[in-house]
């Protein structure tokens, strides 16, 4: 079974959650395809499923992440697909952490598409990816630089899309038919 596996960051925190789970989906038997989804060449044909990534920056997934759901919405919609958005909201949680869950354009894109599941996931923040006003703001709301990405999360949920897929009837099954029980929608 292949899984088509497309980031959007800006830093590297995005690409480097999509590689775990690519190198976890193929440790489970799967075969992993990841694609940066800025290139130009980013297709999902032929991919039994797909899962998404991209950072989230004012409340929105990266233009080349919604650009690509714009363009490949069909397809997407034929195939199990999991989302992530990658972000700091989750390490200060409260109102940032709720308003985060839905970045635009992640409401349209369930509302089309009905993935799987979607996860909002930690990233990686240092000094030098922010202006000094955004340093100065970033510390005021009692931020801290670093790596917060959790990656046994990541694992764990890696782990989870493989044995959905793997257990699932078919592996061309789409969890919208009603014929995949293993697959949860939102």
């Amino acid at each position: 079974m292949r899984v088509f596996i497309g980031h959007a960051g800006e830093h590297g925190s995005t690409r480097g959650i999509a590689e775990r789970i690519a190198a976890t989906l193929t440790e489970q038997g799967l075969r992993a395809d990841l694609t940066d989804l800025a290139d130009e060449r980013a297709a999902s044909p032929g991919h039994d499923a797909c899962v998404l990534g991209s950072a989230v920056h004012s409340g929105r997934w990266m233009p080349a992440a919604a650009e690509y759901v714009r363009r490949y919405t069909p397809e997407l919609a034929r195939q199990p697909l999991w989302l992530f958005s990658v972000g700091l909201a989750r390490v200060f949680g409260g109102p940032l952490e709720r308003w985060s869950r839905n970045p635009d354009p992640l409401p349209a894109v369930r509302d089309l598409l009905s993935p799987v599941e979607h996860r909002l996931l930690a990233g990686a923040f240092e000094r030098e990816h922010t202006s000094l006003l955004g340093h100065v703001i970033f510390r005021a709301m009692g931020g801290r630089y670093g790596d917060h990405r959790d990656w046994q999360e990541i694992d764990a949920w890696a782990e989870d899309i493989a044995h959905r897929l793997l257990s699932a009837p078919s592996g061309k099954e789409h969890h919208r038919n009603g014929t995949a029980p293993s697959l949860r929608v939102l």
